[in-house]
């Protein structure tokens, strides 16, 4: 292959300003007095259920039928196919429950006994590195399944409801070995059973009770057991009144944490102020403490519920009121989220959600009123909802073709996909992720990161974007590359001048605009001024670059 020269710094200044002017393009209305065009239909199937098409995809929909390719896709648990399972097929990790996962860490210095302080060097060095290894194997493989996996909208789903639940490996080092399993079994072990499941399933496993501090909440510590512990720090440091004075400063501090029951009614169940109010917030936090795990370094890491913390009595939340659990333990906390989950506003919030992701930044109060009445229905059936979206009319109406914008994930993995691009070793692109603004499984706030258009136009981040398009296309992306076979697709016999019209009709299902047409024309003008003997290997990929740098595949 050709080497390729840069792509001059006037074009790249043109297809800055073109990207600079991605927010005048993004939400514009097709008219809906005619309807999609079969090849538009399977463009939207593929831009919303499946983060951009691979080459062929568009064809093979076609070819089998929209109704055919959605049912596959609705089917639960199909096989991810074979360019997957070769991508991670040495990560140890992913399949370890957190105990177990804990233990493999510590097994890695050679002492799995041995309390960290007190390890040499070399095995604090391996220790460190074993840790961070389970992170860096989820984080890599959530992104070879968005753009490898033959499960599309499986992965789709999955991005909405880590989201949703959204858990990050920023809270410490102590979640680490927690991530995974919570990605592998509360996200996506639920992608084909209910909300209230899953809902249940994030709120009790220990990711979540430490990520928003549930663990540690409790009722504040009586005059009695303050004295016990400033006591028996007293024994234990043979006698030191300091150190008693201390341990019993500590406890005080001890009590109430109210940020998972605040995040439950307004990130996961309710939405903002929407039926509840602060003391709500405290009941609910009062009605859920003494919910924990048997963390540690020999514990079980599963969800145990600690009578002592717990602040007992009835509590009235939402309206209702909720007495303790006859035989004592977790019921009270139970019995309220399972009625949040069935809560009337809960159906709507989450309907809402899913329509703005699946359809339209401004979603449609039909559809949002179907698919909530459709929760109602079915307990919070993820798959009827879907189903009930994307066999609506609204979902096909042409005023949300290419409606919505895509986030920096969205943004890479289709540019992988459309490409068919060879990803060997994933760490450099998280790294661009990591410089666009959205890590993955890194979002600090407990919102997720937000899937709408006004959350990502901003000029620095949309700059990146054009220099990753360029970095992909000139093969300066370590372990990751655009095959030969990818420009197969453009006829032998194809002449130079025409080269970035089939590039267009490969990516961009509506075709270019104004400012990229001009960019594209110049970039050929140029170059085949300075050469006789044009080379699809020299040329291609800087028409490409300009293309998927370009407003019109930011669209989706």
């Amino acid at each position: 292959m050709a080497v390729m020269p840069s792509i001059p710094t006037r074009l790249l200044l043109v297809l800055g300003a073109a990207l600079a002017a991605a927010p005048a393009v993004v939400g514009q209305e097709a008219s809906a007095e005619v309807g999609l065009t079969d090849r538009q239909k399977a463009a939207h199937l593929l831009d919303r259920l499946a983060f951009g098409g691979r080459p062929g995809d568009a064809e093979r929909i076609l070819e089998m039928g929209i109704d055919a390719w959605l049912d596959e896709q609705l089917q639960p648990y199909g096989p991810e196919g074979r360019r997957l399972e070769e991508a991670i097929a040495d990560f140890e990790t992913l399949e370890m429950d957190p105990a177990r996962l804990w233990n493999w860490i510590r097994d890695g210095v050679g002492d799995p006994f041995a309390r960290e302080r007190d390890l040499s060097e070399e095995q604090q060095r391996r220790f460190r590195e074993r840790r961070r290894q389970p992170v860096m194997e989820l984080v890599q493989s959530t992104l070879y399944r968005a753009v490898l996996s033959d499960r599309r909208l499986d992965e789709v789903l999955a991005d909405f409801w880590r989201n949703h639940l959204n858990v990050s490996l920023t809270k410490g080092n102590d979640i680490f070995p927690q991530l995974p399993d919570y990605e592998r079994t509360v996200v996506r072990g639920h992608l084909h059973g209910t909300f209230p499941e899953m809902l249940m399933a994030s709120a009790k496993h220990p990711a979540m009770l430490n990520s928003l501090d549930t663990a540690v909440s409790r009722r504040p510590p009586t005059k009695a057991e303050l004295a016990e512990i400033e006591n028996r720090a007293r024994r234990r440091s043979g006698g030191s009144r300091e150190r008693g004075e201390e341990a019993r400063a500590i406890a005080e501090q001890r009590g109430l944490n109210e940020n998972y029951a605040r995040e439950l009614m307004e990130l996961h169940t309710l939405g903002v102020d929407n039926g509840y109010d602060q003391d709500d917030v405290v009941a609910l936090a009062e009605a859920l403490t003494g919910w924990t795990y048997d963390g540690g370094r020999n514990g079980t890491q599963l969800f145990r519920f600690q009578e002592r913390m717990h602040v007992k009595g009835p509590k009235r939340i939402v309206g209702k009121t909720f007495r303790e659990d006859r035989d004592g333990g977790p019921g009270q906390g139970e019995a309220v989220i399972e009625y949040l989950a069935h809560h009337r506003n809960t159906a709507e919030f989450i309907a809402r959600k899913l329509v703005r992701y699946l359809v339209d930044d401004d979603p449609p109060e039909s559809l949002v009123r179907e698919v909530a009445r459709v929760y109602r229905k079915t307990d919070g059936s993820i798959p009827d909802m879907v189903a009930a979206i994307v066999h609506s009319d609204e979902f096909w109406s042409p005023a949300h073709f290419q409606a919505k914008f895509k986030t920096p994930f969205e943004f890479v993995v289709s540019a992988l996909r459309a490409t068919d691009a060879d990803v060997e070793d994933a760490r450099a692109l998280m790294r661009q992720l990591e410089e666009m603004g959205q890590p993955l499984h890194a979002c600090d706030d407990p919102t997720g990161y937000y899937d709408t258009a006004d959350a990502w136009l901003d000029p620095g981040v949309m700059a990146l974007r054009w220099q990753f398009a360029v970095d992909l296309c000139e093969g300066r992306i370590p372990g990751v590359r655009i095959p030969d076979s990818f420009w197969d697709r453009i006829p032998a016999d194809a002449d130079p001048v025409t080269w970035q019209h089939h590039l267009v009709r490969l990516l961009l299902p509506e075709g270019a605009g104004e400012r990229t047409r001009a960019a594209l024309a110049t970039l050929t003008t140029q170059y085949l001024e300075k050469t006789k003997r044009p080379d699809l290997y020299v040329l291609g990929p800087k028409l490409l670059a300009v293309v998927l740098g370009s407003p019109e595949f930011q669209k989706q």
